[in-house]
């Protein structure tokens, strides 16, 4: 018999439509659960138990409440007009059985694998702890963020994350993070800060997020925005665009991170222009100093983290923001030689006062710390509560446990910085 059409309100019970084909989750189950396919429309079908939904489900719990909503109230009915007839609800026929519309599972990307698969997996979790894993822990992470997408739209995060808990993927699939080419380790690191944050796994929010800021966007450009392939669906999948402004907050973070650097290069280029540096005392000191900046400006330039701009006539185009890794520009800069205009002058250069500040550049602690952020959102971002003081370079100026990334936030956040070391009174 063919199914009818049924409303796509989300949670509208349907009584008089009857399965063609069913995926039975829970034998004794005594409701049908209709999951629509936003990409295609199609209606799926699964027969589930209403006790282990509602216990299991925030939002099944709301829906299915015989007492306080109208679907739930409809079909408690309908269910016990069933009993009168069959002795059990195994007995009952899937035709005969009530049906929950849901129309919404949460963002799921257009290129995902079968929805099917996945809405399973998900009730078979929510009926049966003990549900093998399906997939090698290699393809893991792509179906472990679209679970976390359904458990978070339909509130039954708890038992999917006690699951995934209970087969160690929490710590197995960070520790089992495979290479690749840049898009796809960005898109990994996406998939697992989302699911992280979804699931409360410390971990994967500090690890991924770290990385993100620190490497930068990666993601292939979209060629051809009409086509409605793969590329664009992947595009407007919900781990491009991270969501509860985690996605700006990582933005602004390599923005501060990539403007303090530039900062250290501002300070030693003021030093050597506005006053003499060389304190030697030799007549050849004015011209010690002249051959230490102009070194300066050579070494940078060839490493490509200054350029050199005409003010008589402006560039056309504003130069686009470093999108590189923020690793390797420290690495280049680490790379400058110890310039000497002669034998006497040995520590005169830029290396000996570099190096230092380039250790105090801690970019471990520049990653979301998931227990500050759950406390206090507004307070933890870089975005809404900078420093924006003025912060002086001590060397062993650092904290302990949540402490020490807050003073990496002063450090990266401030308004003015003074490179010049000061030592802890």
């Amino acid at each position: 018999m063919t199914r009818k059409t049924a409303s796509s309100t989300d949670g509208t019970p349907n009584f008089s439509a009857t399965p063609s084909s069913e995926v039975v989750i829970c034998k004794e189950g005594e409701i049908m659960l209709e999951i629509i396919v936003p990409t295609t429309g199609a209606h799926n079908h699964y027969r589930c138990s209403r006790t282990i939904l509602q216990s299991q489900s925030e939002y099944f719990n709301v829906l299915l409440d015989p007492i306080k909503f109208s679907e739930g109230i409809a079909i408690e009915a309908k269910v016990f007009e069933l009993s009168k007839h069959y002795t059990d609800h195994a007995s009952m026929p899937a035709s005969k059985l009530p049906s929950v519309i849901v129309s919404d599972v949460g963002q799921l990307p257009k290129a995902c694998i079968s929805l099917n698969t996945v809405i399973r997996l998900f009730l078979n979790i929510l009926h049966d702890p003990a549900t093998p894993w399906p997939v090698p822990r290699s393809q893991s992470i792509s179906l472990v963020v679209l679970l976390a997408i359904i458990a978070d739209r339909l509130a039954a995060i708890r038992p999917i994350k006690e699951y995934l808990r209970a087969q160690r993927l929490d710590t197995t699939l960070l520790k089992d993070k495979k290479g690749g080419t840049a898009y796809k380790l960005e898109l990994d690191n996406r998939q697992r800060l989302l699911a992280g944050l979804i699931f409360g796994f410390p971990s994967w929010v500090r690890q991924c997020s770290a990385t993100l800021i620190i490497d930068g966007p990666q993601r292939r450009p979209t060629t051809n925005m009409d086509s409605g392939g793969d590329e664009e669906a992947e595009d407007h999948a919900l781990w491009w665009t991270l969501p509860n402004g985690v996605e700006e907050e990582l933005v602004c973070r390599r923005t501060y991170v990539l403007g303090t650097i530039s900062s250290v290069q501002k300070h030693f280029l003021d030093l050597y222009i506005k006053r003499p540096q060389c304190r030697l005392g030799y007549g050849s000191s004015p011209q010690c100093d002249s051959f230490q900046l102009g070194q300066m400006l050579r070494f940078l330039t060839r490493k490509g983290s200054i350029t050199m701009e005409s003010t008589l006539s402006p560039a056309l185009e504003e130069p686009e923001l470093y999108n590189g890794n923020i690793i390797d520009i420290i690495a280049r800069l680490r790379e400058c030689p110890s310039y000497q205009i002669d034998e006497n002058h040995s520590h005169c250069g830029l290396r000996t006062r570099l190096l230092p500040i380039l250790d105090r550049l801690e970019l471990g602690q520049v990653a979301m710390c998931l227990t500050c952020w759950e406390e206090d959102r507004v307070k933890e971002s870089w975005l809404e509560s900078p420093w924006q003081g003025s912060w002086e370079f001590k060397k062993r100026d650092r904290g302990m446990g949540c402490q020490e990334h807050r003073k990496a936030k002063e450090m990266y956040t401030a308004a003015e910085r003074d490179w010049t070391p000061v030592q802890p009174g």
